[in-house]
C-alpha cells in the first residue's frame, strides 16, 4: 500500500511543472501513448462505483443493471468515427465552448452547469464507496476517510494536472483488476463445487435475469435500463469532460479513434466481471451462511467479505484495488470539474482578460473546490437510505441529469433548429421534469394517474427536448423553407 501511494505521488511530483498554461495543464502536450489513454478512460469509468456498487447491485437483485452498460458499444463506435473527428478539428477545450458557438452563451452555461452537477455527484458517489472498506479496515470515522482518500487523490491532480491523472490511472487500473481477480479466486475456492456450483446456486435463484421483459414504465425492467443506458451512454460520449479532453491529448485523430474504442471494448467485460463478483458473493453466503453478512447494506457485504474471509497477504491487494479504483475516477472528475468551471465560467464570465498562467493557477484552486463539494457530496450519500447505491445514483442522475444529450444532438444534426426553438423546447421540458421529479418526491398531485420510474424521468426528457426542437424549428414565424 505505501508503495502504490508512494508511486502516485511521485507521478504527480514528475508532471508538477509542465501543466504552467491552462493547455498544457488541461490537456497535456500531446505525447501521451494511445493504451495510456485508453487505460485512463477505464479507470475513469470503473471506479469504485465498479468495485463496489456493481457487485452489491447484483448481490441483492440480479444483472438487470448490467443492461445499462449494453448500449455502449454501438454508441462509442459512432462516437470514436464522428464526435472525435469533430472536437479534434474544432480545437476547444471543453464540449461547451461548440454549444456557445451554435446555441449562444447561455447554452454553454446551462451544459457548463449540467457537467459540473454530475461530476460533483460521480465525485460525491464514488468517495462514498471507498470510505466503506477503508472504514472497515482501519476503524477510522467515515469523515476522517473521506479525508484522507479525497485529500491524496486532490494533491496530485492539483500537482500535475491531466499528464499526472492519466499515467496514474494506468497503475490504478492493474491493481484493480488484479485486487477483484483476488477476491474471486478465494469466493470460487471457498465454494464446494467451485464455478459449477456459482452457476447452479445463482440460476436457481434467477440471479443472472436481466429484469422483467414486458414494457413498463414504472419498473426497472430490462427496457427501461436498456433505454435510459443508451440515452447516458449518448451523454457522456458527446459532453463527458473526462472523455472529452482524452479525445483532445491524443496527437491526432487516429489515436483519439483507437484509444476511444479500446476502452469501450474493455470495459464491457469489466463491469460483466465485477457483476458476476456480486452473484459469486451471493452464492458464497448461500452456502455458508453468514449471521453478520445477512444483516449488513448490500453495499458493506463485500467489504466485509474481504476484511474477513480474505487471506491477510490479499487484503491489502484488495483494499488498493479499491482505492485505485476510486482514485482513478475522483482525479479524472476533479481535473474535469475544473476545466469546466475554469473555460466555460471563470475565463469568459467572471474573471476576464488575465494571463494564461493565471488561469492555470485558477484551475488548481477549482479542483479543490471541487474536492470540498466532493466531501460534502460524500457525506450525503452515506445518511441517505437505498437498496444499493447504484440504484440510489441511477435515480438521482434521472431526476436531475437534465437534457444535455439533447443540445448537442440538436446542433449537430439539425442545422434548423435556432436559439429561439431550443429555449422554447427547453422551456416546456424543464416544466415536465420538474412535475415529474415532484411526482417522484410526492410533492405535487396525480390527477393523471402516472406511474414513472425515476430512471426514465432524464430519457423522457431528452427524448421530447428532440421532438420540440425539431417541430418548433419549423413552425417559426421567421424559418425560411
Amino acid at each position: 500500500m505505501a508503495l502504490y501511494f508512494a508511486a502516485i505521488l511521485g507521478i504527480g511530483l514528475k508532471f508538477a511543472r509542465s501543466g504552467r498554461s491552462v493547455r498544457q495543464y488541461f490537456l497535456g502536450e500531446g505525447k501521451t501513448p494511445t493504451w495510456v489513454l485508453g487505460l485512463s478512460v477505464i479507470a475513469a469509468k470503473i471506479s469504485s462505483l465498479t468495485f463496489l456498487a456493481l457487485p452489491a447491485a447484483a448481490y441483492v437483485l440480479d444483472w438487470r443493471m448490467f443492461t445499462l452498460n449494453v448500449s455502449v458499444l454501438p454508441v462509442a463506435l459512432l462516437a470514436v468515427w464522428w464526435v472525435v473527428p469533430f472536437f479534434r478539428r474544432s480545437e476547444y477545450l471543453t464540449a461547451f465552448e461548440y454549444l456557445h458557438q451554435r446555441f449562444g452563451p447561455g447554452a454553454r452555461l446551462y451544459g457548463a452547469a449540467i457537467s459540473l452537477l454530475t461530476q460533483a455527484l460521480r465525485m460525491g458517489s464514488v468517495l462514498y464507496l471507498v470510505s466503506l472498506p477503508v472504514k472497515m479496515f482501519t476503524g477510522m470515522d467515515t469523515v476522517p476517510t473521506m479525508l484522507c482518500v479525497g485529500g491524496f487523490c486532490t494533491l496530485y491532480t492539483v500537482l500535475g494536472g491531466i499528464q499526472a491523472v492519466v499515467w496514474s490511472d494506468v497503475i490504478q487500473a492493474i491493481v484493480l483488476y488484479l485486487g477483484g481477480i483476488a477476491a474471486l479466486t478465494v469466493m470460487v475456492c471457498g465454494i464446494d463445487g467451485g464455478l459449477g456450483e456459482i452457476f447452479s446456486v445463482a440460476m436457481a435463484n434467477d440471479k443472472f435475469s436481466m429484469g422483467p421483459m414486458e414494457w413498463d414504465m414504472g419498473e426497472r425492467t430490462f427496457w427501461t435500463v436498456l433505454i435510459t443506458g443508451a440515452t447516458g451512454w449518448i451523454g457522456q460520449y458527446t459532453s463527458d469532460q473526462v472523455l472529452i479532453q482524452r479525445y483532445l491529448m491524443a496527437k491526432d485523430v487516429r489515436q483519439a479513434r483507437m484509444a476511444g474504442w479500446m476502452s469501450a471494448v474493455l470495459c464491457l467485460p469489466t463491469w460483466g466481471f465485477f457483476f458476476f463478483l456480486g452473484t459469486a458473493l451471493f452464492v458464497y453466503y448461500r452456502v455458508s451462511p453468514d449471521a453478520v453478512a445477512a444483516g449488513l447494506p448490500a453495499d458493506e457485504v463485500f467489504p466485509y467479505f474481504i476484511l474477513t474471509r480474505m487471506p491477510s497477504g490479499l487484503v491489502g491487494l484488495v483494499l488498493a484495488g479499491i482505492i485505485s479504483a476510486a482514485m482513478g475516477a475522483l482525479s479524472a472528475s476533479l481535473n474535469a470539474f475544473a476545466t469546466v468551471a475554469t473555460v466555460d465560467v471563470v475565463k469568459p464570465y467572471v474573471l476576464r482578460g488575465r494571463s494564461d498562467r493565471f488561469y492555470a493557477w485558477t484551475a488548481r484552486a477549482l479542483t479543490g473546490l471541487g474536492a470540498l463539494i466532493m466531501l460534502g457530496l460524500g457525506l450525503f450519500f452515506a445518511q441517505a437510505t437505498k437498496e444499493s447505491f447504484f440504484d440510489l445514483f441511477t435515480q438521482i442522475l434521472g431526476m436531475v441529469g437534465g437534457v444535455l444529450p439533447a443540445f448537442f444532438l440538436l446542433g449537430f444534426f439539425d442545422k434548423r433548429v435556432d436559439r429561439r426553438a431550443l429555449w422554447l423546447a427547453f422551456a416546456v421540458v424543464l416544466a415536465c421534469n420538474v412535475y415529474l421529479v415532484g411526482l417522484t418526491l410526492k410533492i405535487f398531485p396525480n390527477p393523471l394517474g402516472l406511474h414513472i420510474h425515476p430512471y426514465w424521468i432524464s430519457t423522457l426528457m431528452t427524448i421530447a427536448m428532440l421532438a420540440l426542437g425539431f417541430l418548433f424549428a419549423r413552425t417559426s414565424r421567421g424559418h425560411r423553407g
